[in-house]
């Protein structure tokens, strides 16, 4: 319990110095001109592209889930949007243990197996930081040094846990020693518990091992879903009157897709707002206040549309909000 009111204590903080440092910005004259006076047809219609790059990215983890258990489409579509749903509430990434738990409550999966497939799955997320620096030097914008400190930290995280799954794969037993050394810190009666975990864990990453074909797909449906995702951003900008190209739209949602591996505060309240006007104002060249008008329209829209889909995935999973609750009681 004190451990979840820190979690949010920290998540709140950073999300008021966000929403501080966006509000220093925003001229609301104008920012409310253009917050009234969008086209609202158009970002309601192409919302379902943002919805299909969801779908997208369920579609990567049930191939990555395949050799362990054959989740049919939707339920890999519930439980996936489940997990969204609890990240975009909780400031501490739970949804991705929401998703292993559910996978033990309704198909007896041991969470300690699953979990590899969503370490994967994340880290497929990152994969798109490569097309950003392939394509960095094809654009002809201002960059300032928070958006190359973004890139590098993305790059580095995404480069560590790449190494990560090399050795997990390659070298087991290494890589399990070299985790039972970092958390030999831990009180031995939970460090004993852990070493179990740790060890399914790391055996759990061959999960991958010469399955060329699966990672073909999963690199294909990442690109798909990040294409996806970005032309809703564009259509959302364009209904706000924006004069800017696609490539440029995505270019900048691929890197602010990427930031959502750092901590943010509960319902990306004030991150949001500020790494939008970040990219696409200071970098990208866009007003300001027409960002700040574009993302706090979008925000809302996709924090109803989260919720609905959320709703419809208990209701197809048939299973309670209490379910989602993680027990440390609950054995691996």
């Amino acid at each position: 319990m004190k451990n979840r009111k820190l979690n949010w204590l920290i998540g709140s903080l950073i999300g008021s110095i966000f929403l501080g440092l966006w509000i220093k910005i925003v001229d609301w004259k104008e920012f409310l001109f253009y917050l009234t006076s969008f086209q609202l047809e158009p970002v309601l219609g192409f919302s379902v592209f943002y919805m299909l790059a969801y779908f997208f990215r369920s579609l990567r983890w049930r191939i990555i889930l395949k050799p362990i258990y054959q989740l049919n489409v939707l339920d890999s579509f519930s439980i996936f949007i489940l997990g969204l749903l609890v990240n975009f509430l909780v400031p501490i990434r739970a949804g991705e243990f929401v998703k292993a738990l559910l996978l033990k409550k309704k198909y007896s999966l041991q969470i300690s197996r699953s979990l590899p497939t969503i370490f994967i799955d994340k880290l497929s997320d990152l994969f798109p930081i490569l097309i950003i620096l392939i394509g960095l030097p094809l654009f002809t914008f201002k960059m300032n040094i928070t958006l190359y400190t973004v890139i590098t930290l993305i790059l580095l995280i995404f480069l560590l846990l790449i190494i990560f799954l090399y050795l997990a794969v390659n070298h087991k037993q290494k890589t399990v020693d070299i985790l039972n050394i970092i958390f030999s810190i831990l009180p031995p009666g939970f460090r004993n518990k852990l070493e179990y975990f740790i060890d399914s864990f790391v055996s759990g990453m061959s999960i991958m091992r010469k399955r060329f074909s699966a990672i073909a797909g999963i690199s294909l449906l990442t690109i798909l879903a990040i294409f996806a995702e970005a032309f809703y951003i564009f259509m959302v900008f364009r209904a706000f009157g924006a004069q800017i190209d696609y490539p440029h739209i995505l270019f900048g949602y691929t890197l602010m897709n990427l930031t959502y591996i750092l901590p943010t505060p509960p319902a990306q309240i004030g991150s949001n707002q500020f790494m939008w006007v970040l990219i696409f104002s200071f970098a990208l060249g866009l007003n300001e206040n027409l960002t700040s008008a574009a993302v706090t329209f979008s925000h809302l829209l996709t924090t109803i549309i989260i919720l609905l889909l959320g709703g419809l995935s208990l209701m197809a999973l048939k299973i309670k909000p209490k379910d989602l609750k993680y027990s440390d009681k609950k054995n691996n």
